[in-house]
Order: structure tokens, then sequence, then C-alpha cells
């Protein structure tokens, strides 16, 4: 009786552990799922960092001939004015 007891629970064990294979390697697949939109997220997101980088040096650039068209434009229509 006890023989059979242990036989059951030895069967039991190897099913669980079948059970437990099929569950590691579902959460494997998962994992790899995962790591690889990661890795797609962090090569879309580099590569629209860059492209704010080049946008903020643009602004920069537009902002620098503001700032010169700000102060020169009045100096040359006050020389044009005192030349009329």
């Amino acid at each position: 009786m006890a023989s059979k007891i242990i036989k059951e629970e030895k069967e039991m064990t190897q099913e669980q552990h079948t059970e437990i294979i099929r569950l590691l390697t579902k959460l494997n697949e998962r994992q790899i799922t995962l790591f690889n939109n990661m890795k797609r997220i962090d090569s879309h997101l580099a590569r629209q960092n860059s492209k704010v980088e080049q946008h903020e040096k643009s602004l920069v650039v537009i902002k620098t001939y503001g700032s010169v068209a700000l102060i020169i434009l009045p100096i040359i229509v006050n020389i044009i004015m005192r030349m009329m």
C-alpha cells in the first residue's frame, strides 16, 4: 500500500515537472519577445533623439539669425533715414 502511494507521488511529480518545464518554456518565449520589443523601441528612441537634436540645432540657428536681424535692421533703417 505504501509503495503504491509513493509510486503515485512520483508520477504526480513527473506530471508536475512536465508542467513546470512547459510553463518555463512559455515564460522564456515571452521574455525573448519582450526583450526584442524593448530593443526595437530603444533603436526607435535613438533615431528620434537624433532627430530632436538636429531640430534643436536648427532652432538655435534660426534664433541667432533672428536676433542678429533684430539688432542690425533698425541700424540700417536709421542710416538710410539719415541719408535722406
